[in-house]
């Protein structure tokens, strides 16, 4: 819950904005009677099962049951925090926040990213209005990069002091125990000095173009030559590509990218038009990286230096690919080239060529085996085989699968069930992947069973309160407040009679801000997902599935308070209790008892 931002606000934000903008912005979406399908950006699927419904401004994959509001959407799939997506669409709808007199304004991401941002703006005066900067100029000159491109990347220079930053923090109004979380100081017997001097820099941006830490080359003979941001509460190398920002709208049009390794290859890339481009920071790929990717794009292509390093890097990435069934290309440049150097000599439509005859994960499989072993002896032919088999039962799509072990039969000249009779030899790999995901599930399914009985019952009722606002007032007066068992589904429950005590209505959105947690969000639209369907379903039948839902559940509220009330006087009786309050026990158990059976008469 963002405890420094009023409900109110946050219920104007919702009202303001419309999830089926903000999900279309990730996935594309269909509209199918009242609701809109589209493929899951959460998991990998080729069936649309990700719901969006307009009217509740809820959406719900029935693929893998993520689900939740819009604010829900955002933090999952950009990573935020509850608060920060709420600011993300408060500027998408022109909304202040107004969070001036509170304390600790240190904390919180926000502060990060505008310390970055008065950062990236000094290396960028510095760069451009300087005659210290005149050497980093030279230096970007001398590599062809345009202006255009100086000003699209905002590229910078750290000047050649140990103090620029430090001084600078205090027109800016930071204390340097910020400037050191965001990794833009270093902290040495209790001295502070600027960690980027005499470098280029390379700002880097997250996905939503903010400043997230900084990449800087040397201009001078110091060691490393490329320095990253260190690890900070915004930055991680493994979740972070550089030029994502810029690339991901080119990636959702064309939905491929291009993953190269430097700075420079991507920005002669995006000079050349070629704008799906997004490289590693220093980093190999990680699955957080091809997760992402999968946001904006259907097939990568790694294009990487020709040289043996490089093709091991791309070995290393492409089993991340497979197992995370992302269709993925492979470009081996000619020996002596990277990226960058063969668009400077070849040309765009050249180095595009080059990314058309890419080779498909098998053929390059069977490029690097050829050069790993020594396909004229038995050995190293079985040995290339190994290599080639140990990705292929990656391959998690069956289909796939079998299909490359029979190209792999075909390419090597076997018989296809030699081949077959060959892959027990892996079996124990397959059966320890086989027993991590059985474990996943169990522990997933005994997550899901720990959702006690009172809890959904408990659940259930709220759902009725919001779909239907004629049975609230039967809430109120047959189960009553006092006999919720989960505080925090009491004082939504509450909540929710008060808002229709006062407006007469009470709408999904009303109680958003009451929703403190992303698993309460999530149960929340399970449970109005399920009383729709219900209610759709009975529809034919002329049957009032609210009625009976609510019905149901106080048989289980009542049921469950008379055997309370039988244990109850059963101690009573064992402990010698007075006959006073046995007496009191079975008049309550009686008036229950008849109420319970008038209920579930006519139930």
């Amino acid at each position: 819950m963002a405890s420094f931002i009023p409900p109110e606000k946050i219920s104007e934000i919702q009202r303001s904005i419309n999830i089926i903008d903000i999900v279309s912005d990730y996935i594309a979406l269909k509209q199918s009677g009242k609701n809109f399908l589209g493929l899951c950006p959460f998991h990998h699927e080729k069936t649309p099962s990700f719901t969006v419904n307009e009217e509740k401004q809820i959406y719900k994959c029935f693929g893998c049951g993520e689900g939740g509001t819009v604010f829900n959407f955002l933090m999952k799939q950009e990573s935020l925090t509850f608060p920060e997506a709420i600011n993300v669409l408060a500027e998408k709808t022109n909304i202040r926040i107004d969070l001036s007199g509170k304390k600790d304004t240190r904390q919180g991401t926000n502060n990060f990213f505008k310390v970055n941002e008065q950062a990236t703006r000094l290396f960028i005066d510095t760069f451009l209005k300087t005659q210290e900067g005149k050497r980093s100029r030279d230096y970007v000159s001398s590599r062809l990069i345009n202006d255009n491109s100086i000003r699209k990347f905002r590229l910078g220079y750290a000047p050649n002091r140990w103090d620029s930053i430090v001084n600078k923090s205090k027109e800016w109004g930071v204390d340097t125990p910020l400037l050191e979380r965001a990794g833009l100081i270093i902290r040495k017997q209790d001295k502070c000095y600027d960690r980027f001097r005499n470098r280029l820099m390379f700002p880097i941006f997250d996905s939503q173009n903010r400043p997230v830490g900084f990449g800087a080359r040397a201009l001078d003979n110091s060691l490393p030559k490329y320095l990253n941001s260190p690890e900070t509460a915004i930055f991680s190398k493994s979740k972070t590509l550089y030029g994502v920002n810029l690339a991901k709208e080119s990636m959702k049009k064309n939905r491929k990218v291009l993953i190269m390794e430097g700075y420079t290859d991507v920005i002669m890339a995006h000079q050349h038009g070629i704008d799906w481009s997004v490289a590693v920071l220093g980093t190999a790929l990680t699955r957080e990286h091809v997760r992402m990717l999968r946001r904006y794009s259907d097939k990568a292509i790694l294009v990487f230096d020709a040289d043996t390093a490089g093709q091991k890097s791309s070995e290393r990435n492409l089993d991340i690919f497979i197992e995370e069934d992302f269709d993925v290309n492979i470009v081996l440049l000619p020996k002596g080239y990277d990226p960058y150097d063969f668009i400077i000599k070849k040309g765009k439509e050249r180095f595009l060529e080059q990314v058309e005859k890419a080779y498909d994960f098998f053929s390059f499989k069977v490029k690097l085996s050829e050069r790993k072993w020594d396909m004229s002896t038995v050995s190293g032919r079985s040995s290339a085989i190994d290599d080639i088999l140990l990705t292929a039962i990656k391959i998690p799509d069956v289909l796939k699968r079998d299909l490359t072990i029979k190209r792999v039969a075909e390419e090597m000249s076997l018989d296809e069930q030699l081949i077959r009779n060959h892959l027990t030899k892996f079996n124990g790999l397959k059966k320890g992947q086989i027993g991590i995901k059985k474990s996943h599930d169990k522990i997933s399914s005994k997550t899901t069973n720990t959702k006690t009985a009172d809890y959904q019952v408990e659940m259930t009722i709220l759902g009725l309160m919001i779909n239907r606002n004629d049975l609230i007032k039967k809430v109120e007066r047959e189960i009553g407040f006092d006999n919720f068992i989960n505080n925090e589904i009491l004082s939504i429950a509450k909540g929710i009679s008060e808002i229709y005590s006062q407006k007469g209505q009470v709408i999904l959105s009303d109680i958003f801000p009451m929703l403190d947690s992303p698993e309460m969000s999530r149960d929340m639209v399970d449970t109005i997902s399920q009383q729709e369907s219900m209610e759709e379903s009975l529809m034919a039948g002329h049957a009032d599935a609210g009625e009976k839902m609510l019905k149901d559940c106080i048989h289980y509220i009542r049921k469950k308070k008379n055997k309370q009330a039988r244990k109850k006087m059963s101690d009573l009786y064992k402990s010698k209790g007075s006959e006073q309050e046995v007496d009191q026990i079975l008049s309550g158990f009686h008036k229950k008892s008849m109420t319970f059976h008038s209920v579930k008469k006519s139930g």
